[in-house]
């Protein structure tokens, strides 16, 4: 990290780093070292969940524009310059960030792209903001992932995509929250996980970055093998809300069986219109939906959010479902009374020209009763 920075081609003079260290393993005497005036180092005693630890750094900042790096991913360097760059250009945004974002995994040699997820969308990872915007806003302070959707607003902060590749690379590694290889073990959602024919080479590509390359690709796995504080384990609020979002999910996928066998079939709208949806393809979908929930885990911090935009859209249609089910129900009945009310009219009908048919033309003649009574059929009328 010390080096992504040292990189920047921003202006050095128009810095000030903000580093907040809260974890059991200080990194002062590394700070110190590293002799870079820009740094403002904060050293926190307690652990702070990530939402607490983001709003404090906020209260620290002195520039007009606040730029996110975290410290296992790699920034070019033009990470700095670029924000700065689309913001100045984009003067209505308020925050910037890239929505595609692209992971390596080292052991497979695949570079997978994520993402887009849309226009309003960004990991933190990648944020650039204006410092106007933590005056209008803030995270949750119990938040340890999935916090953006909270700061920015349910995603109605105006928004500028950057350019991925001049923003990001993250790397798949041991100590990643979530071990990124199972995203692999079950199908994706080829919209948002996919293989790219970009390789390393094409984000770390000027000659001054071979030590950088080399301890992205060789030298971190080594150093956490033996390195305690930063495994999975010992990020217990992280994996406490994982598991919550996992729980929600399979309770929404339950309910969402459950109302299918209620309802009949699920009607699904789509930009060619409504389909229904088989039993096979209800389990199909919301496989695909637990699958996504892998890709929203680069360390627990990443992409998470996502996995509430699906929940939310889960919403959405067992309520178009349930209001298509009430409307055909309604209509059923309309037309069973319909046809009822024309069956007796026809039926009325047909008896009086019976009758007609019946009375002799001569005004003297006399007919007998016969006695008999017509007789209309009945049939139950329904009420919606």
């Amino acid at each position: 990290m010390f080096e992504c920075f040292r990189n920047q081609d921003y202006p050095k003079s128009r810095i000030e780093w903000i580093i907040v260290d809260d974890g059991t393993d200080k990194i002062q005497d590394m700070v110190k070292e590293a002799d870079i005036p820009q740094i403002k180092y904060y050293e926190v005693d307690d652990k702070m969940p990530l939402g607490a630890k983001r709003n404090f750094m906020h209260q620290q900042v002195q520039g007009d524009i606040i730029v996110y790096m975290d410290d296992d991913d790699y920034y070019p360097p033009e990470r700095i310059s670029h924000a700065v760059e689309r913001l100045t250009a984009n003067p209505e945004a308020m925050c910037a960030g890239s929505s595609e974002i692209y992971i390596y995994f080292k052991g497979m040699n695949k570079m997978i792209q994520c993402g887009p997820y849309g226009p309003n969308h960004a990991t933190a990872g990648t944020f650039a903001f204006r410092k106007e915007l933590i005056q209008q806003t803030k995270y949750e302070d119990h938040a340890a992932l999935a916090e953006e959707r909270a700061f920015l607003k349910d995603y109605t902060v105006p928004f500028v995509q950057l350019d991925p590749m001049k923003t990001i690379l993250v790397f798949s590694h041991e100590h990643n929250t979530f071990d990124k290889r199972k995203m692999f073990q079950q199908q994706q959602d080829p919209r948002y996980f996919k293989e790219s024919g970009k390789v390393v080479n094409n984000f770390i590509r000027r000659k001054n970055e071979k030590t950088i390359k080399k301890f992205f690709m060789d030298d971190i796995d080594n150093m956490l093998t033996f390195y305690e504080p930063g495994r999975p384990t010992m990020k217990p609020d992280v994996l406490k809300q994982i598991k919550e979002i996992e729980d929600k999910r399979e309770q929404m996928k339950q309910d969402m069986i459950e109302k299918q066998k209620e309802n009949g079939p699920i009607i699904m709208n789509t930009p060619e219109g409504q389909m229904q949806l088989s039993n096979k393809q209800v389990v199909e979908i919301i496989k695909r939906q637990q699958n996504e929930i892998e890709q929203l885990k680069k360390g627990g911090l990443e992409t998470i959010e996502q996995q509430k935009n699906e929940i939310e859209q889960m919403k959405k249609d067992r309520e178009e479902m349930d209001r298509l089910s009430h409307l055909m129900k309604h209509k059923l009945i309309q037309l069973h009374n319909t046809t009822v009310s024309l069956r007796k009219e026809n039926e009325i009908l047909q008896q009086e020209n019976t009758n007609r048919q019946q009375i002799p033309s001569t005004p003297s003649s006399f007919v007998e009763p016969t006695g008999s009574v017509p007789v209309n059929k009945s049939e139950p009328v329904l009420n919606a």
